[in-house]
């Protein structure tokens, strides 16, 4: 070898070593938010078993950090359209469930969460691109994109580091932007797989610690007096947004007449991570596209996802100590009721029995998503031409990722089925119309959307667990989704 070249190769081995030690050099808190799942190898997590954006891995396979599964169960709606700022500028309306009095089963016993989304520009995120704020221009494959949960937490849970309901009897919204960090040799970073910003839903807009992945403390994640605080059964309107500083996010309490608010920006600390090294900067998050349009997704979410509504399922298995199952614990005894909220993977806890609302006392009732005369269910977008919610949904799909937990789903779609296997029963939407208006016809404007074991008159539920459908093969690994659907609640055009 020339001595030219030896020199050449002590040069890059003096490089490589020299960013290693920069890697390492890296000071990072022991505890914090730069891995969602909680299995980043250089920092402990905040909280245990947030509810974290489920992602696929290479080959639209199972994703798995540091060998840990963490997939989730999410049975979701997801809405479609291709109108202007669909993407981008929306309304929602619902009203929280109300718990019954004990022995009834409890929202908490059933979903650990519900949530909104929207796909959001991450260019450090995968898939590693540029991505032009609000602009159908990005493409899926090459934009790098987060993606937004404005998640809402059921009263109910004790003060632990497992879970975030707010208190016992109230309800609480937050923030969740998810982001999948992949190296530049093609692998999830072991030390931040998924980083999280999280901010509480706030009266003053002001975080109650530090929102980033590379500076959230106990704060962050703590209520405080300025935390927007529902009551069971309150009517709620939320708007999610584009600012010149960033996605604004207003919850309204219709009931109390409170609003909280907040914005991923810069000023409220929002962070992005550097897929390599796993540091943070700050960054505003910014919507990825200016519609709904089909395929306009977050590549790397194991959800079709981007303006979706989903609910977080499969975390409760009654008992101080579960049924004694591998995947029941952390556990604790009340002081509600007595419990366990691991990953409950063989599908046996509450989530998988038919203690779901289904309009008896036995059970909390329903979230009730409203719909707008003439709008269909789910949100409205702005209109440019009036300034107002008025465009509606055409499109909507329901959808599962449950498959991708079943150890038995294959590949090939074989074992992928809906119930899995192991439970007795799975929960699903369903449309409740009132039938009845000045015409005596058929107003399918007014009907809200139910979610959990609905069936009788003036129900429709979608053949119950068939709107799931088949396997979805060509998308992502463990969906199933019975396909695009015209949104069920647009009224018919009638004759005079």
């Amino acid at each position: 070898m020339s001595r030219c070249w030896l020199v050449v190769l002590v040069a890059a081995a003096l490089i490589l070593a020299l960013s290693s030690s920069a890697v390492q050099a890296q000071s990072f808190a022991s505890v914090g938010n730069l891995d969602c799942n909680g299995y980043s190898q250089i920092q402990q997590p905040l909280k245990t078993q947030l509810v974290c954006a489920d992602f696929i891995s290479d080959y639209d396979q199972r994703g798995y950090d540091n060998g840990h599964y963490i997939g989730h169960d999410e049975p979701d709606i997801g809405i479609i359209s291709t109108a202007p700022h669909s993407g981008n500028n929306m309304q929602w309306e619902f009203t929280l469930p109300r718990e019954r009095p004990l022995p009834a089963t409890q929202s908490f016993e059933n979903f650990i969460a519900f949530w909104f989304s929207m796909a959001l520009c991450d260019p450090n995120s995968f898939p590693k691109g540029a991505c032009i704020a609000d602009s159908d221009q990005n493409n899926p494959n090459h934009a790098g994109s987060a993606l937004l949960e404005l998640q809402f937490y059921p009263p109910g849970f004790p003060p632990l580091v497992t879970q975030i309901s707010c208190d016992l009897t109230h309800w609480c919204a937050a923030l969740n932007i998810d982001s999948l960090e992949v190296e530049s040799n093609g692998q999830v970073n072991p030390n931040c797989t998924e980083p999280v910003n999280f901010a509480f839903i706030q009266k003053d807009g002001v975080p109650t610690g530090p929102p980033g992945p590379g500076n959230a403390n106990g704060a962050t994640m703590t209520p405080n007096t300025q935390t927007l605080f529902m009551n069971q059964g309150d009517r709620i309107r939320i708007t999610i947004k584009d600012t010149s500083a960033g996605l604004l996010t207003v919850v309204e309490d219709l009931t109390t007449n409170q609003t909280g608010f907040m914005v991923a920006s810069v000023a409220n600390g929002f962070q992005n991570t550097d897929p390599n090294t796993c540091a943070t900067t700050t960054f505003s998050f910014h919507p990825e596209y200016d519609t709904a349009k089909f395929d306009n997704f977050v590549p790397w979410a194991a959800l079709q996802a981007n303006i979706n509504f989903a609910v977080e399922i499969g975390h409760f298995t009654p008992g101080p100590n579960g049924d004694g199952d591998a995947d029941d614990a952390p556990c604790f005894p009340g002081p509600t009721v007595a419990g366990c909220t691991g990953a409950d993977i063989d599908f046996d806890g509450t989530s998988y029995l038919r203690d779901w609302p289904d309009g008896t006392r036995m059970n909390a009732t329903s979230i009730a998503i409203r719909s707008v005369a003439g709008g269909g269910i789910g949100p409205l977008s702005m209109s440019d031409d009036s300034g107002v919610y008025d465009q509606p949904f055409p499109i909507v799909q329901f959808e599962t990722d449950v498959a991708g937990s079943e150890a038995a789903c294959q590949p090939n779609g074989v074992g992928c089925v809906v119930p899995p296997a192991g439970a007795q029963f799975y929960p699903f939407f369903a449309l409740a119309r009132d039938r009845r208006d000045d015409r005596g016809g058929d107003d399918r404007g007014n009907c809200v959307l139910l979610f959990g074991n609905f069936s009788g008159r003036e129900i429709d539920n979608f053949g119950g667990d068939a709107q799931y459908g088949a396997p979805n093969l060509a998308h992502f690994f463990g969906q199933n989704t019975g396909g695009p659907v015209s949104n069920p609640c647009l009224p018919q055009v009638r004759g005079d």
